[in-house]
């Protein structure tokens, strides 16, 4: 099997109208940073495998389509989300959540969606801020799911709730936090995930490959010109900090709240460098 560069494969898939990429593909070239040489054929045929046990379709209501996803995926697959070890990069890596059926509120949706879509069932991802979920866009009305948990419709008080916890009792819900993902959007979110997740482990080459997967997906582009600058400072690449850094202050605005601390960060490299 021929090698290819996980970054270069990224850039690739992401090399078209957003509603044509693969979602699941472009989750495996993800992995495979972590998995090199993976084959992406194995976990898509386990995707395959669950869509075709679901007994759902565009001809059955919405309800009756959510109860055959989580009928296969949680009761009788017992996939769950991993409360124990909640950071762990694992969960976040496609193929391993596929494998040990467990992962976080992302890449459980992701499997959601993906059987879903083998359906024919509609359904979008949801950037909710902390906690990302599933809806169902209707008609009738919209019918929002949480993977993490089974698969568990959510009312407005629900998602209110979950805010909440993530963000404090003055947390407001706002409709746009229920706007449906673009699937640039949720690979974005999947590699901010890991990068988090490296960073709090010291991992900086991951972070740095994570990175290089996010200008992949074209998200976010300048808050990954400032990571990559703050990540190279950590590594005590002086010299290359700098470079990124002065990048970002070039795509600043004046108003950008950033730009007093990468100036703070500029004028420390300076001292370190002289």
């Amino acid at each position: 099997m021929i090698r290819i560069d996980p970054v270069r494969r990224l850039e690739a898939l992401m090399d078209c109208p957003d509603a044509q990429i693969d979602l699941a593909e472009a989750a495996l070239a993800i992995a495979a940073t972590e998995y090199p040489g993976l084959d992406p054929a194995p976990s898509v045929e386990v995707l395959d495998r669950l869509a075709a046990r679901v007994e759902a379709g565009p001809t059955l209501s919405a309800l009756a389509n959510i109860a055959a996803i989580n009928k296969v995926l949680f009761e009788e697959e017992k996939f769950t989300g991993n409360t124990r070890e909640y950071d762990d990069p694992r969960n976040s890596y496609l193929n391993d959540v596929l494998e040990r059926k467990t992962g976080i509120p992302i890449t459980l949706s992701l499997v959601y969606t993906e059987v879903a879509r083998r359906k024919g069932v509609p359904l979008d991802g949801v950037g909710f801020p902390g906690h990302f979920l599933v809806k169902h866009p209707g008609p009738p009305a919209e019918i929002v799911i949480d993977p993490f948990h089974s698969g568990a419709v959510l009312s407005p008080a629900d998602c209110l709730a979950l805010l909440k916890e993530n963000f404090g009792a003055e947390t407001e819900l706002k409709p746009e936090y229920f706007a449906a993902a673009t699937k640039k959007q949720i690979l974005a979110r999947m590699l901010n995930n890991l990068k988090g997740s490296y960073h709090r482990r010291g991992n900086y080459s991951k972070v740095l490959t994570m990175i290089e997967l996010s200008f992949a997906t074209r998200e976010d582009v300048m808050t990954n010109v400032r990571d990559r600058g703050m990540v190279y400072f950590a590594m005590r690449r002086y010299s290359d900090a700098a470079r990124e850094l002065k990048v970002y202050l070039k795509l600043a605005g004046e108003d950008d709240p950033e730009v007093h601390e990468v100036l703070q960060m500029l004028g420390r490299i300076k001292g370190m460098m002289n």
